[in-house]
């Protein structure tokens, strides 16, 4: 690929927010009320919602995959109404020409963001991730550059990153490609939805006991259970959760805030749950972590939706303290 060299700063008005496949998934494309937050406001204040090609065409696998376990349904119809779906509501950025070709090269040379990936477990699924990565990426470069917009980067994917940000070696690279001072515009939403709610949003503090009433709910306990024991799960924790297993609310963590966008609250938490049944201890801990991100209603203060954002397994508490229980 050649190397970019326009030197004009970037429109810093109007973003290109651009979505991995997790956080596509996880904002519940097309129909989801996350979805629809992030594209009517990102339309009220000019931004732009884009995917790179590799990750339509990752969704659209994935998709039409999913029907093929439906019976009645057509996967090729399924995958036709999605694909238009995600041209309509999205802005597809086109692979750039050599990319390819360039991601084989890095992925045989280790070489970020390939050259994070494990070797552990099947190689041929670890080579196609490194390499939808490593295209991802240059896709991002080039949006960026051609566009001459600020560009957030909502990803949840490890080989990114290095803590919050893009991994020094790839802001080298993009220093390099783009120029240093506009580089500084290109950047990664590792906490990828709630980060950008928390930006549009109103701030509001809400009652600790309000919370965790709202975290204890049936519905939060639900949607979490559904996540960790469907077959085909966007995260696992580190142990399988057996179907007969039940989850016990055993605290929250984190700061009573929440976000306001239109007429609904956006509630990030972190809530600890206790997991009960027979198999349980042949997979070590017998506590899961989650991060979820709750959907209120106003008044009266009800979960409206669910969105698991990932799932770990913890030691048993020993500060007690933390936690609102």
């Amino acid at each position: 690929m050649e190397r970019m060299t326009n030197s004009h700063l970037p429109d810093t008005e109007r973003a290109l927010i651009v979505l991995d496949t997790d956080q596509l998934e996880l904002a519940g494309f097309p129909d989801g009320s996350v979805f629809r937050t992030l594209h009517t406001t990102a339309n009220l204040y000019g931004h732009t919602l884009a995917v790179p090609q590799v990750v339509a065409m990752e969704h659209l696998t994935q998709h039409r995959l999913g029907v093929q376990q439906l019976p009645g349904r057509s996967p090729e119809a399924a995958t036709q109404r999605r694909c238009e779906a995600l041209h309509a509501l999205l802005t597809v950025l086109p692979t750039p020409e050599g990319a390819a070709e360039e991601a084989l090269d890095r992925v045989a040379g280790r070489r970020l963001p390939a050259g994070t990936m494990s070797v552990d477990g099947d190689e041929g699924k670890v080579e196609d991730h490194a390499i939808r990565d490593t295209i991802a990426w240059l896709t991002l470069l080039d949006a960026f550059n051609s566009r001459n917009q600020m560009l957030w980067f909502l990803s949840g994917d490890q080989h990114f990153a290095a803590r919050s940000a893009f991994h020094p070696d790839l802001r080298t690279e993009a220093a390099q490609r783009l120029g240093a001072e506009r580089s500084l515009f290109l950047c990664l939403m590792k906490n990828g939805i709630p980060a950008l709610l928390k930006r549009w949003g109103t701030q509001v503090t809400l009652d600790t006991a309000e919370l965790s009433l709202l975290a204890r709910s049936d519905s939060v306990t639900q949607q979490v259970r559904s996540v960790i024991t469907e077959p085909v799960r966007p995260f696992a924790p580190d142990f399988p959760v057996p179907s007969t297993s039940l989850l016990a609310f055993d605290g929250r963590l984190g700061r009573p805030l929440a976000y306001q966008v239109d007429d609904r609250l956006w509630v990030p938490s972190r809530i600890r749950y206790r997991v009960y049944g027979e198999e349980h201890t042949r997979f070590g801990s017998s506590f899961i972590m989650t991060r979820v991100l709750l959907e209120v209603s106003g008044e009266p203060k009800l979960v409206r939706g669910v969105t698991v954002l990932d799932v770990s397994t913890v030691e048993p508490p020993t500060a007690r303290g933390r936690y609102e229980t």
